[in-house]
């Protein structure tokens, strides 16, 4: 009884990631790896090694487009093995913050206009969510003492 072809698809994705631990590599750099084309092919079996990683205590992170600006539109990953490095990588630290605070910037924006809107059918419980929303944004640009 032999591996299906997703089976050996993610054993080689996850030998070769583990072997270029560390490493910015992009779809195309895997699919040279392990000789599997860049498509959906390789998309799924990268996201299966993902869940796997995470359940051995390593990381693989998002793909995010490569800091290099001539080479912007290039998307990387790394793969850290459990120990090295820290468990939330700066760069998707970053990327979560800057999330959160569109997030919050958006439900400031809503809720605002709700709070304003006579016709609105909450509007106090609207401005406490403002108020809420707003302090967000303050508190972390206020310098700390």
């Amino acid at each position: 009884m032999g591996w299906t072809q997703a089976e050996a698809d993610v054993a080689d994705v996850m030998i070769w990631l583990r072997s270029n631990h560390g490493r910015e590599v992009s779809y195309a750099d895997i699919a040279a790896g392990v000789m599997i084309p860049d498509g959906r092919r390789l998309r799924r079996a990268v996201g299966v090694v993902r869940v796997i990683a995470a359940n051995r205590g390593d990381r693989l992170e998002r793909f995010m487009p490569l800091t290099d600006p001539a080479r912007r539109r290039v998307w990387v990953t790394r793969y850290m093995r459990n120990g090295h490095g820290d468990e939330f990588s700066a760069r998707d630290a970053m990327a979560a913050a800057r999330a959160a605070m569109t997030s919050v910037k958006d439900m400031h924006h809503a809720t605002t206009f709700e709070a304003g809107n006579d016709r609105s059918i909450a509007r106090k419980e609207f401005e406490t969510m403002a108020k809420a929303a707003d302090e967000c944004i303050r508190r972390p640009s206020q310098p700390a003492r």
